[in-house]
């Protein structure tokens, strides 16, 4: 092979492998290309033009390496503050994590152009069961309260679903993949069923219920305020109503059923 036809190669492997590497992230295209640079005088214009692209290579390779460690590392300290950011009784997460879920489910709304669902939810004669059979009894009652609401959106098969514990007996309940009221309606419907079944506790039963409100995003709000603020007003549109219900809240028309 001649000189001139052995650069003209050359030049199209070294051609080959920019577009593997620019098109495809496939930096170990560069290995064969330098088994190659053997067969040149090593003081030719295209052996250091080799030599220069595989030191950049490997910076690249390093600059990749160095960001997936930092990738793990900020996802690790994320699941080491959800951790500790965890309601202890429960087990779900508090009012921080609660709000950061529902502002990652807004920014993800926002860039698929979809609906999403929030539930704002408070139990129904909650005080009398603490006052009655004790706060021990109350926290079983909680512990219940949340398998029970588990399960509910287990049946959903709602991908990223969050149900979280912002204090005393509120609940709040983030449904990224429910876009349609009516199929909302029909899990908080299923949320009212479950809770108005009597609680076996050690220190006897207790009867309960639970109000919610409803709020859709973009429609009753667009922000995390906005939509907590707009299911807190349906929940006390539904104690308003007789509690163990659902509702919207009555400063704009609800949504058809």
């Amino acid at each position: 092979m001649t000189s001139g036809n052995q650069d003209q190669l050359f030049l199209q492997r070294l051609n080959e492998v920019m577009q593997r590497i620019a098109h495809h992230g496939d930096l170990h295209a560069v290995e064969p290309l330098m088994a190659m640079t053997g067969q040149l005088p090593p003081q030719s214009t295209l052996a250091q033009l080799a030599e220069s692209f595989a030191h950049m290579v490997v910076k690249l390779e390093a600059r990749e390496f160095e960001l997936e460690c930092r990738i793990e590392d900020l996802n690790q300290t994320r699941h080491e503050l959800e951790q500790a950011n965890l309601d202890p009784l429960t087990n779900l997460p508090n009012r921080m994590i609660a709000r950061d879920r529902l502002r990652q489910a807004i920014a993800e709304a926002r860039n698929r152009q979809v609906a999403f669902t929030v539930f704002f939810l408070d139990l129904d004669r909650f005080k009398r069961v603490n006052d009655t059979l004790g706060h021990a009894a109350g926290d079983e009652l909680l512990i219940q309260v949340t398998q029970r609401l588990s399960a509910c959106l287990h049946q959903t098969d709602g991908d990223g679903d969050t149900l979280a514990r912002l204090g005393g007996d509120e609940f709040l309940c983030v449904l990224p993949q429910c876009a349609e009221p009516a199929a909302a309606q029909a899990i908080a419907d299923g949320m009212v069923a479950t809770l108005n079944r009597p609680f076996p506790l050690a220190a006897g039963q207790a009867d309960i219920g639970t109000s919610i409100g409803i709020a859709h995003f973009p429609e009753h709000g667009q922000t995390v305020d906005e939509l907590i603020a707009f299911a807190d007003a349906g929940l006390y549109e539904a104690k308003h109503r007789g509690r163990n219900v659902w509702a919207y809240s009555p400063k704009t028309a609800p949504l058809s059923t």
